[in-house]
């Protein structure tokens, strides 16, 4: 399957609250309850205690760049409460966030902006979770 995506036992179970949340509170715009249950249900979960390497996961850190561009960005994938953009820490709920959640370094993934316009990015780096960051959120 081309471009498919891995989630972590964690992840899954992460994202799966999240989206019971968003779905019980029912007033988003756009439910991206919605979307992460359809991520969760069309992904391959792996095993307990076994992730991925070069996978987007929660907290991991990843490099890309817009496929019309030469620009390099780096963010890191953090659950909803941990996000502060300016740190470029992004919500996983975000439309860049959603689209990379799983996916693999390397592999070019579309991402749907509420502009409804469809950014095409290249996956260049995963790095693993940073521990500074998510061993709080995952306790």
């Amino acid at each position: 399957m081309k471009n498919e995506r891995y989630l972590t036992q964690n992840d899954a179970a992460t994202l799966s609250r999240i989206a019971e949340h968003l779905l019980r509170m029912g007033e988003v715009e756009i439910n991206a309850g919605e979307q992460l249950i359809d991520i969760i249900a069309t992904s391959i979960i792996l095993p307990v205690d076994v992730q991925r390497k070069g996978y987007v996961t929660l907290y991991s850190t990843v490099s890309y760049s817009p496929v019309e561009s030469e620009e390099v960005r780096q963010l890191t994938i953090v659950c909803p409460q941990d996000a502060n953009p300016q740190l470029a820490l992004i919500s996983a709920l975000t439309p860049i966030g959603l689209a990379l959640i799983g996916r693999k370094a390397l592999s070019t993934v579309e991402v749907a902006l509420p502009s409804k316009r469809v950014e095409k990015l290249k996956i260049l780096d995963v790095k693993p979770l940073d521990s500074t960051i998510g061993e709080l959120a995952l306790s």
